[in-house]
Parts: structure tokens; C-alpha cells; sequence
């Protein structure tokens, strides 16, 4: 009797162990995911102000992306949870409905390489949201100015509306449309106001 506990102790600690293990790999991979996604959405935004994002970053700028933009880590999660779904739904329809599964109407391509396909579906599909954030965020940002001061170093003053910022520059739209881009190791004081003086 002891000896048959001790194979069923076992082997429930052998399939914790391995849930865990999944569970840890699909955490990386999730987020992976985000940061990559992240960084799609970054240079979406920044290039629509002739910025090239990348520049001007470093990778611990892109591994917190997903976290600063809520409309990133919302996008970023629910574009992976629609796709996991789908395949998952895919592979169900497969084993319980192999009649509909092979059916003509099923394209070519997601019927040989299912996984492929759908790797394929979500990269195009990510290229297109990033674009149309690119837009919603450049609209936002003329629309509804955060306008912003600082302080330079020298003692110069600069105001003009926030773009965004990263760990080590600041960007902004000055008033003749001008993009500043200001280090922020050389300023010594940003404020955000309501309305420009």
C-alpha cells in the first residue's frame, strides 16, 4: 500500500513540476511577445514625427513598453489571446468535426500548415494595428496637447507639446511644428501644463 502512495505522490509532483515548467515557458513567451509587439507600436507612433525610435532607446526601454501605454498591453494581450483561441479552436474542429475540418472552404494553406498560417495571419494582422495606432496616437497628441516645459541644463527654457519619452530623451513638438528631442540627463526640471503661455 505505501509503495503505490508513494508512486501516486510521485507522480502528481512529476505533473506539478511540468505544469510549472509550461507555465514558465509561456510566461516568457508572452512576454517576448509584448516587448515585440511593444516595440512595433513604439516606432508606429515615433515615425509618424519623422523619430526613429530606435535611436534613441535601448532594450530596457523596450522591455517596459507593454507597461507604459495601457493601450499597448491591452491590444498586446488581447491580439495573443484571440490567436491562441483561434488555433485552440482550430485544433478542436480538427479532432471533433474532421468532416467540416477538410472541407473546401478551408484555405490551402491554414489546411497544410495550420500553425504557419496562423503565424502568418497574426503578424499581418499586428502590422495593421500598429499602423492605425500610429494614427490614433498621432491624432491624440495634436488634438489633445500635453503641453510641456523644461529646463535645460544651461538654463534655457523650452516649451512645446509631449510626443513621449524614454528613459533618456524627452520629445517634443515646439511651437513652429519643430521636433525637439531634449537628453534628459540635461535637463533639471519638466513640467506639464494645461495650456501654453
Amino acid at each position: 500500500m505505501k509503495n503505490k502512495e508513494k508512486r501516486i505522490n510521485g507522480l502528481i509532483e512529476d505533473k506539478y513540476e511540468l505544469i510549472a515548467k509550461e507555465f514558465q515557458t509561456f510566461l516568457s513567451v508572452f512576454y517576448l511577445l509584448l516587448v515585440g509587439i511593444g516595440m512595433l507600436f513604439s516606432y508606429e507612433k515615433y515615425s509618424r514625427f519623422g523619430i526613429n525610435i530606435f535611436q534613441y532607446s535601448d532594450i530596457f526601454d523596450f522591455l517596459l513598453t507593454p507597461f507604459r501605454d495601457l493601450y499597448i498591453f491591452i491590444f498586446s494581450s488581447a491580439s495573443i489571446a484571440i490567436v491562441f483561441l483561434a488555433y485552440t479552436m482550430d485544433k478542436l474542429i480538427k479532432n471533433k468535426f474532421p468532416k467540416y475540418y477538410n472541407s473546401k472552404y478551408r484555405l490551402g494553406l491554414l489546411k497544410s500548415y495550420p500553425l504557419f498560417g496562423f503565424i502568418i495571419v497574426f503578424i499581418l494582422y499586428l502590422f495593421f494595428f500598429s499602423i492605425k495606432y500610429g494614427k490614433f496616437t498621432e491624432r491624440k497628441i495634436l488634438e489633445n496637447p500635453k503641453f510641456t516645459e523644461v529646463t535645460l541644463s544651461s538654463g534655457n527654457i523650452k516649451k512645446g507639446n509631449l510626443i513621449g519619452k524614454n528613459n533618456g530623451y524627452i520629445f517634443m513638438l515646439e511651437n513652429n511644428n519643430e521636433i525637439k528631442i531634449y537628453p534628459i540627463s540635461n535637463l533639471v526640471e519638466i513640467k506639464s501644463k494645461r495650456t501654453i503661455d
